[in-house]
């Protein structure tokens, strides 16, 4: 299983995915004119992979913004993440925030309402 590395700009988060470290981290803004066709590598990624992750992996989403159209993409992405308990698969999933971002905590609420999953919010930034 290859590692997936998308590096940052201006207007899409990093994406790096390590199978081998089972750490997957989107983290900077969200903000690409497109999300969908930004957002389809590592959803294609996750739908080829999601079967072989260790159990346990820890999925780490670190977004200081994103747009309405990455809101629905962070959602799919979040529903191919779930898809692992069908092959019995658990993974940790982290949501940070900065201590006084209520829309970021208010996000990551919406989407344990949404997805079912448990997401887990912490302050501050990954290490």
């Amino acid at each position: 299983m290859e590692d997936l590395r998308i590096l940052a700009t201006r207007n899409t988060p990093e994406v790096t995915f390590l199978p081998q470290r089972q750490r997957f981290l989107i983290c900077g803004n969200s903000i690409p004119e497109n999300a969908g066709e930004f957002y389809s590598a590592p959803m294609e990624w996750l739908r080829l992979n999601i079967p072989n992750l260790p159990i346990g992996s820890t999925f780490e989403f670190s977004l200081p913004y994103f747009n309405s159209s990455s809101l629905k993409a962070l959602y799919l992405l979040l529903l191919e993440i779930k898809q692992g308990k069908e092959f019995g698969k658990e993974f940790h999933l982290v949501w940070y925030a900065e201590n006084d971002d209520e829309f970021m905590i208010d996000a990551a609420e919406t989407f344990i309402e949404l997805t079912g999953m448990d997401l887990e919010v912490r302050i501050g930034i990954p290490e």
